[in-house]
């Protein structure tokens, strides 16, 4: 006899919901983080849908988690279905005419410190019925539970964007700049060169920087340096930390660097060459109507991003 799920007092979508996170994440823990409750809850939650449903959805080991065929099948099934539920939800609470709900934001440590702690104080000052949930991490995210993604690149005018079912909008470009301490120059030489980088300890971030290959050009001409695979960080602000401890020539945004450059703790090098430039984008997922809240907020953060970065700008 099939049991009608749904006419039971269990909060059985929420528990599916959650399952299907699972397996899309491979992972208890960064399921439970996206979803908002602890890995124990999350854990008991499978079960507990697992024995409503009188059937296995998951095979554990300590390695890894693999959908069973019926928890493959219900995965397969319902999965697509998220985006129209998430959508008629939104629809149902754009209908009230205060701003209202949960705002999930995906952003770059720098991003962050210097941009979006101030922009979300302001709106939830303005508006207290929004709520905000905010992951700090500097790759990928994913785009069914995250509102609105804050990414950092590095590129060049003419770059190709890469192919995205998301929206992409370019938040801010400044210059990044070529540094390092002037007691590292002393014990080390001055670069004249891309070529000369090479020969010297250099610190990137991959997620910025793209790699350890570094662009340049001058008199309209491009060349690219490979430097020493010496130090690699996600985190710019400690990139910025580790040159300033005379660890290496690094990479940064002007924004970062300018003070530090400015009382004479860094020094901007190869200043007769154009650097790559640096570039925060904004994703988010094509919705129609986008939530109110998401939707304000959005209007919101443009125009306070272009205040805050115009501030920021080298004369």
């Amino acid at each position: 006899m099939t049991t009608n799920l749904l006419s039971s007092r269990q909060p059985i979508l929420d528990k599916i919901v959650f399952f299907c996170a699972v397996i899309r994440f491979g992972s208890f823990r960064e399921a439970s983080i996206q979803q908002g409750i602890s890995p124990a809850a999350g854990s008991r939650w499978v079960k507990e849908l697992e024995e409503a449903m009188s059937v296995e959805l998951i095979k554990r080991s300590t390695r890894q988690l693999i959908a069973t065929q019926a928890g493959q099948l219900l995965y397969e099934r319902f999965s697509p279905l998220l985006p129209d539920i998430h959508s008629l939800c939104e629809e149902v609470q754009n209908l009230a005419e205060e701003q209202r709900g949960e705002i999930k934001l995906s952003s770059t440590p720098l991003f962050a410190r210097q941009y979006l702690t101030k922009i979300v104080a302001e709106y939830i000052e303005m508006h207290p019925q929004v709520n905000f949930k905010i992951f700090i991490e500097a790759g990928e995210f994913d785009p069914l539970s995250i509102d609105f993604a804050f990414r950092a690149s590095a590129s060049y005018d003419g770059e190709p964007e890469q192919d995205s079912l998301l929206v992409r909008k370019r938040l801010l470009r400044e210059p990044l700049y070529l540094c390092a301490s002037p007691q590292y120059l002393a014990h080390h030489g001055m670069p004249e060169n891309p070529n000369e980088l090479g020969q010297h300890r250099c610190l990137y971030a991959r997620t910025l920087v793209g790699g350890n290959r570094w662009c340049f050009e001058r008199d309209g001409e491009t060349e690219i340096a490979t430097i020493q695979d010496t130090l690699e960080c996600d985190n710019s602000e400690m990139l910025l930390d580790l040159a300033l401890e005379n660890a290496g020539i690094a990479y940064l945004p002007h924004s970062l660097v300018s003070k530090q450059i400015q009382d004479g703790e860094l020094q901007h090098i190869m200043q007769d060459y154009q650097c790559a430039s640096f570039d925060i984008d904004l994703f988010f997922r094509p919705r129609t109507p986008m939530p109110e809240r998401c939707l304000g907020f959005k209007q919101y953060l443009y125009q306070r991003v272009e205040e805050i970065c115009a501030a920021h700008s080298p004369s």
